[in-house]
């Protein structure tokens, strides 16, 4: 039964582009209740309406954009999940990205964008309030992010609506191409870029004129003068607003846990670190861009003249810049940062560049030739071969296009013996931190539902720590694990921002302030009165539906794992030196029974999906021998 609850935008828009006809359903209360929004409401939709048997690239397959039900109404809020089957993974695939895209939809009346079917040629989708359009993209195609960008503002006349577009990367399918939101914001990772591309559909612009309503105002400006206090109090705002993330390169080198050579190595010397350490000081022109009502301006804006292209401004944050520069080592900053505006212009993930460090890697060891590259001399550090790399890929050109556009996986299904230095979980390469600087808190790597990820534990580590040391037993260590990835969950599901929600906390007093404040915004918004424990009780149902779509896969116990080179070899650094991951399966063992998981399979148990109102869930895996059947 449909209903409209102050908060949401109230709809669920569905599009097929195959017949150019769409249609508008309200939200379900019953799925408010149990999913709350955003992440939630997305990861509901997938595992209905995917067909786990066909192609990520399918027409029939659903392409869903979705944001929670606190974006435009508190501090940090205005983000974007887009989800799908990934093309790079085979499984759970979602990107989450900031920018004003999520506001703008918000307002339109939209909690979620459902897109199926693929178009005839390529095709804009303009959405402004009720009003919905298919329109022509034919001279769009093959344009970059800003020309794309540009121009469609300039043709729906209305400098207030916010574009989601793919550059030339997606249109060619590559598995590493990103979405951009509002020119330079990525919903990278996943491939949900390729999805796009196979669909033909080159943009989604929206505008949305509608008022969000809210239950209680006198409550709502208390809750938010909470959530500002909580924010001003916590030393990790005014971190966030003078070096942004770039402040981890330092952490991550001090700790000896950055990812170089391809995992052979931990740290930097102290003259390199010392250049990225400056980034933001030598780049930077020390304005903020935040998301929708940012309290940190994670992101800087760095202005750099990038060759063939003039002066440029470049926004990217520590986990772009590092993929894009010493991981292939490239020990210029102002060579990253050419290198983030010329991917981000394609429309590639940053992340790019960790496929590209494998490369070097495989052709450092002769499993990668000059012939299978064209000619190219893939030594680390080339960068004329970087470049080239990136913009082949790119338009997929060439031997070197197709062998990257592939992705990680393409490489080593083309070099099998590639599998023993390939950095990645279930084949996402996203590791930013080495976890044998840091097991604890990097397991979140393992059991991530869309492979290799920091972003769904991410922040909190200094309390993490705090509350289990290295020495606390494992249980406890576990225990404070769960902690960490429900309230990151908690906040993806609300459409709030995990840097100035979580990454920036600095002490647990800070972090309860910041999760009474998001419940007491909850609550003054929508008026449903929820309690803390419903929260969670929804992290939980997210979890484990992404787990169970992963089931569908065929996602087991042994693809909860980590890469050979981190169970078998010891990090190496100039001052510190890390042993093998070693108790990674114990590790598993007590994070599957406090999730409710089996522990030799890895999938949720039957019990622990009925506990939590996911009984449809467990019949479906029944029918489909994944589960046992029975009482």
């Amino acid at each position: 039964m449909g209903t409209k609850i102050p908060g949401y935008g109230g709809s669920i828009l569905y599009v097929d582009l195959s017949t150019k006809s769409f249609k508008k359903t309200p939200l379900d209360l019953e799925l408010i209740r149990k999913f709350i929004g955003g992440r939630g409401f997305g990861s509901k939709l997938l595992y209905d309406l995917v067909d786990p048997d066909a192609s990520p690239l399918a027409p029939h397959q659903p392409l869903i954009f979705v944001t929670g039900p606190l974006a435009d109404l508190a501090p940090s809020s205005s983000r974007l999940n887009v989800m799908a089957k990934s093309p790079m993974t085979g499984i759970h695939g979602d990107s989450n990205v900031g920018g004003l895209f999520a506001i703008e939809m918000k307002r339109a009346g939209y909690d979620a964008i459902v897109i199926k079917g693929a178009s005839d040629k390529p095709t804009y989708v303009w959405v402004h309030d009720d009003l919905v359009e298919f329109r022509d993209a034919t001279h769009l195609w093959g344009k970059t992010v800003t020309e794309t960008t540009d121009e469609l503002v300039k043709e729906v006349g209305d400098r207030d609506a916010h574009v989601a577009c793919i550059g030339p990367a997606g249109e060619k399918l590559v598995v590493n191409a990103a979405i951009m939101v509002d020119y330079d914001r990525a919903a990278a990772k996943c491939g949900v870029a390729a999805v796009m591309g196979s669909k033909k559909l080159k943009a989604i612009v929206v505008r949305g004129t509608k008022e969000v309503k809210i239950h209680d105002i006198k409550a709502f400006r208390e809750a938010w003068e909470d959530a500002l206090q909580a924010f001003k109090a916590d030393p990790g705002t005014l971190l966030g607003f003078t070096k942004g993330s770039h402040f981890l390169h330092r952490v991550h080198n001090d700790v000896g846990a950055l990812i170089l050579r391809n995992g052979r190595f931990g740290q930097l010397p102290d003259d390199v670190l010392e250049k990225f350490d400056r980034v933001t000081d030598e780049y930077c022109v020390k304005s903020t861009s935040g998301c929708g009502y940012c309290v940190v301006s994670c992101e800087k804006n760095f202005v750099v003249d990038v060759p063939g292209y003039g002066r440029r401004r470049v926004k990217v944050d520590y986990y772009g810049l590092a993929p894009l520069s010493y991981r292939m080592d490239v020990y210029d900053p102002k060579i990253g940062l050419e290198f983030s505006y010329l991917t981000t212009e394609l429309g590639l993930d940053h992340t790019f560049g960790q496929l590209i460090a494998l490369a070097m890697e495989l052709y450092e060891r002769g499993i990668i030739t000059k012939d299978d590259v064209e000619g190219l001399d893939l030594s680390w550090g080339n960068v004329e071969a970087i470049r080239t790399i990136i913009m082949k890929t790119a338009y997929r050109e060439g031997k070197i296009g197709e062998l990257f556009a592939g992705g990680l996986r393409g490489i080593v299904e083309k070099y099998p013996e590639a599998a023993k230095y390939a950095i990645h979980v279930k084949w996402m390469d996203n590791i930013p931190q080495d976890p044998r600087g840091n097991p604890f808190y990097n397991f979140r790597y393992v059991v991530s539902t869309r492979g290799a990820t920091h972003l769904w534990a991410s922040g909190l580590s200094r309390i993490a720590h705090e509350l289990a040391p290295p020495d606390t037993p494992l249980e406890q260590q576990m225990s404070v694990f769960l902690i960490v990835e429900n309230f990151v969950t908690l906040v993806n599901i609300l459409g709030v921002c995990n840097w100035a929600w979580s990454a920036y906390t600095t002490s647990m007093e800070s972090y309860k302030r910041k999760e009474k404040a998001l419940l007491k915004l909850y609550n003054a918004v929508t008026g449903l009165n929820i309690t803390v424990n419903d929260f969670y009780d929804a992290v939980e149902r997210v979890i484990l539906i992404e787990r169970a779509e992963n089931a569908r896969y065929g996602i087991r116990r042994k693809d909860d794992t980590l890469p050979q080179r981190f169970l078998k070899e010891p990090l190496r650094g100039y001052k510190t030196t890390h042993p093998p991951y070693t108790d990674l399966d114990k590790r598993l063992d007590l994070y599957y029974r406090l999730r409710g998981i089996d522990e030799e399979t890895g999938i949720p148990k039957k019990e622990t999906l009925i506990k939590y109102g996911l009984d449809y869930v467990a019949k479906d895996l029944e029918a489909r021998g994944i589960l046992p059947a029975g009482d």
